[in-house]
């Protein structure tokens, strides 16, 4: 489970994530949405614990351990293009084998695990670069999977890509957190949201406008003040 209490992120004297709380179960698929610039990917890396941040969380204070809690899908994920795919996904094994270990037969397990949930075992031998766009994203969503962490965050993990590669994510995150683990995606696209989502967190200038099921979080009332369109998908002056 994750308890959030009074979370708040400042960025020098300009708060960007303003004393919010919240929690999320195991199995709940949760996206986050809102307008650029709420505090969806501040958030995100404060419950990764990879920025400073004031408030308490039920998780792990030690790195380390966060680490192997938390798998931490960044927006814009990028790998070296000489790499082979296999390499890049075994470092979602770092945060128990080490930089420098050998991979044991355990850490092999799960990266062959992770690879066919994700369909990128049959990129085993190819170098990264030679990849496309929902490729390169699918083997970074393996190289999460393979932490085999209970907590999943992805931040905007379906940007730039086209519509299948859009649902081939979002399913593979949504089978993730029907196996038991608690997913947290940010994401732009409401349908998407809506679609997938068991609940749906909306922030607006750093703080909850909505939390909940899509029927209340995305209700007109919401979709008008928070995201300046109505539920036909027209503008709001």
């Amino acid at each position: 489970m994750i308890e959030l209490q009074n979370i708040t992120v400042r960025y020098g004297k300009k708060i960007v994530v303003d004393d919010v709380s919240a929690a999320a179960t195991p199995g709940q698929f949760i996206a986050l949405v809102g307008p650029n610039g709420s505090g969806k990917s501040s958030l995100l890396k404060a419950i990764a614990g990879l920025i400073p941040y004031e408030g308490t969380t039920s998780l792990p204070s030690d790195r380390r351990l966060r680490a192997k809690q938390i798998a931490y899908l960044a927006q814009n994920s990028t790998a070296p293009n000489e790499r082979n795919v296999e390499d890049i996904i075994a470092l979602g094994r770092t945060p128990f084998a080490g930089h420098l270990a050998k991979l044991n037969a355990e850490d092999k397990a799960a990266i062959q695990t992770a690879a066919k949930a994700c369909e990128t075992d049959g990129f085993f031998g190819l170098k990264f670069g030679s990849l496309s766009g929902g490729e390169k994203m699918r083997v970074h969503l393996s190289r999460s999977l393979a932490t085999q962490a209970p907590i999943l965050l992805a931040d905007e993990p379906t940007t730039a890509l086209d519509p299948y590669y859009q649902l081939s994510i979002l399913s593979i995150l949504r089978e993730v957190s029907t196996a038991g683990a608690i997913t947290l995606v940010a994401l732009h696209d409401l349908k998407l949201a809506e679609r997938f989502a068991d609940e749906i967190w909306v922030l607006q200038d750093g703080k909850f406008a909505a939390k909940g099921p899509a029927k209340t979080t995305l209700s007109e009332a919401v979709l008008q003040d928070v995201f300046r369109i109505t539920a036909s998908g027209d503008m709001r002056p």
